[in-house]
């Protein structure tokens, strides 16, 4: 039998509104394990928290942060890494602190999540659904990083709508992304969930026909685009329905386990 790797967005996909994954979800991902078959989540989370919902189904597996940014085997190992200059994230994080409203900023950097000294109540829902504590320090200290993976800026839809043109302008070495009404990603050009998701083919030797991809938002898109069986959740937006032909049932009613049911 040929091994298949099973990818799988977190949020909105693996796991449901509660942020749990449900038992039948996670029995028939470890049957794929069992199985011989490689499950590696994706997400636009920092590698620990990607673990917090990884975790309840194994403990040990290759992962793709950042939105592909990090790049880990199953011992840690960097696959590939991309990162942009500590200077610009920090002229990101002036650039919204001189903004009006409550826009909060968010760098992380390999393992660490670093956070403005202003407390957010947005920072703060976002610690308890990824059980991880962000580190508050100045953007001075953001200067002083080596290299930064992902600037993470979380606000209202409406006011994120209008700051990703402008700082699209001005950045145009980067690439953004919403993974989340509430949330905007921002990460070095050339990094996205489909780049990753092909390093880590690459690196265990699958062929891209016998990969799988579960997601449910537009940061999903390029992941979906690029496997050999792209799988939409039922919780998608609409118009990303009207692309992706194979839509299994939400992330609140098992959808992975329904489409894996089907696998063959």
């Amino acid at each position: 039998m040929t091994a298949k790797i099973i990818f799988s967005d977190i949020d909105g996909t693996l796991i449901n509104s509660d942020l749990q994954v449900t038992p039948k979800t996670r029995d028939a991902i470890r049957k794929q394990i069992m199985d011989g078959n490689l499950f590696v989540p994706v997400s636009a989370r920092m590698p620990k928290a990607i673990m917090t919902a990884a975790g309840q189904i194994t403990n040990s597996c290759p992962l793709i942060a950042y939105n592909g940014a990090l790049v880990l085997d199953e011992m840690g190992k960097p696959l590939n890494s991309q990162f942009m200059k500590a200077s610009t994230a920090a002229e990101i994080c002036e650039f919204i602190e001189q903004q009006d409203g409550d826009t909060a900023w968010n760098v992380y950097s390999g393992y660490n999540w670093f956070s403005s000294l202003k407390p957010n109540s947005r920072v703060k829902r976002e610690e308890e659904i990824v059980e991880v504590k962000s580190l508050p320090v100045s953007i001075d200290h953001i200067k002083e990083l080596k290299g930064v993976h992902k600037v993470l800026l979380m606000g209202e839809a409406n006011v994120l709508d209008k700051l990703k043109p402008v700082l699209e302008e001005k950045y145009p070495e980067l690439y953004l992304v919403k993974s989340a009404p509430h949330l905007l990603e921002i990460m070095i050009k050339g990094v996205k969930k489909g780049v990753g998701v092909k390093v880590m083919a690459q690196a265990f030797d699958v062929a891209m026909k016998d990969t799988w991809a579960f997601g449910d938002n537009y940061n999903d898109e390029d992941m979906l685009e690029v496997v050999g069986h792209p799988v939409l959740m039922g919780n998608a937006p609409e118009d990303l329905k009207k692309k992706f032909s194979n839509v299994t049932l939400d992330n609140n009613h098992d959808g992975i386990a329904e489409a894996l049911s089907k696998m063959s």
